[in-house]
């Protein structure tokens, strides 16, 4: 029995950014003591203003190059705007002061979010998950996005905060994704199809972000190690308007990998689909070993072998370990279309 695709997948919802920015404008973004020089900033931290092209970067082999086409503003943030068949769609980073330490980036990276975003934006959801990518030089950075809105004028903006790791530091970068639209009628509804879009140039600036250390992997074996379970359940009722008479239709499975300290793993999967009444069921199982490298997990098994890119190996708000796996197809990608789609949320059953 083929699987069917969860209709639901929450790590979107939970996700946020981090900025504590208020919104004017189209892409007009005021800064609230997020630049060197607020109080709160660590004492010799860098500042807020990226690096230009071709500078080698500060201490550690961190550079920020500023991405061909965008607008650097005087206080160094980078704005990029364009016209989309009468639309117009932005995106604007900028940089925050250093967190000291390499420990628990995936703690600093919440509490940065939850203490600047929350404070500035309407609909920040607590305890964001957090995912992980490589760099273009194979730096390692701790990522989270949501979608909110501005307080001064409800207008929605896609927010992403990354913590890109720096010798003995984090080193902080924000992305804000902006649409609007003539009239601004439907614009919320409009909004939510433009991240896709506009996300594409995110992806490109993220190539002038350069760190270290490099050469570690992305999630650790140990990570791995567990039993995790993945599932859903939705049902839809169907109501004959002539006749009156109801029927139901449900989806429901569940996934589960067992990773043995050893790279043996088990997998078993259970479903069922269709009318209420006259479900089909199916079920899978296979066994056989594990490995990680770079970003990809792959399960060998004796019936089959799957990949998987490795997207995240957070906690969820409760503290249960989790594996956040995108299964291999073509054009991998970490666009917010293309992640709430494909991620797969494994949580731990222990």
């Amino acid at each position: 029995m083929a699987r069917p695709k969860s209709p639901f997948v929450w790590i979107l919802l939970a996700a946020g950014g981090a900025c504590a920015l208020c919104c004017t404008g189209a892409l007009g973004l005021m800064a609230l003591g997020l630049f060197a020089g607020d109080d709160s900033a660590t004492p010799g931290a860098p500042g807020a203003v990226p690096r230009g092209r071709g500078d080698p970067g500060e201490p550690g082999g961190f550079a920020f190059d500023a991405p061909q086409g965008w607008k650097t503003q005087a206080d160094g943030r980078f704005i990029l705007e364009w016209d989309e068949r009468g639309d117009t769609l932005g995106v604007e980073a900028l940089r925050l002061p250093a967190v000291p330490g390499l420990d628990d980036a995936e703690g600093k990276l919440a509490r940065m979010w939850q203490e600047r975003v929350g404070a500035d934006w309407n609909d920040v959801k607590p305890n964001p998950l957090v995912m992980r990518r490589f760099m273009a030089n194979g730096a390692r950075a701790f990522f989270t996005a949501a979608v909110v809105r501005a307080k001064n004028n409800d207008r929605t903006f896609r927010v992403s905060l990354y913590l890109v790791e720096a010798q003995d530091r984090l080193e902080p970068l924000v992305f804000i994704q902006s649409f609007m639209t003539p009239g601004g009628l439907g614009e919320a509804m409009s909004a939510s199809f433009s991240w896709n879009t506009s996300y594409a140039r995110v992806e490109e600036a993220l190539k002038g972000v350069r760190g270290s250390p490099v050469g570690l992997p992305l999630v650790d074996d140990p990570e791995v190690v567990g039993h995790f379970i993945y599932g859903s359940s939705t049902s839809a009722q169907w109501v004959n308007t002539l006749t009156g008479s109801t029927t139901m239709t449900a989806v429901s499975y569940s996934a589960e990998y067992t990773f043995s300290p050893g790279h043996a793993f088990q997998y078993k999967y259970a479903g069922a689909s269709g009318q209420v009444g006259a479900m089909r069921f199916g079920s899978e199982d296979d066994q056989g070993t594990w490995s990680v490298k770079h970003d990809v997990l792959t399960v060998a098994g004796a019936k089959r072998t799957r990949r998987f890119l490795l997207i995240g190996a957070a906690r969820t708000p409760e503290g249960k370990r989790t594996l956040y796996l995108m299964p291999e197809h073509p054009g991998w990608s970490l666009s917010p279309g293309a992640i709430g789609q494909n991620g797969e949320l494994y949580v731990a059953a222990d």
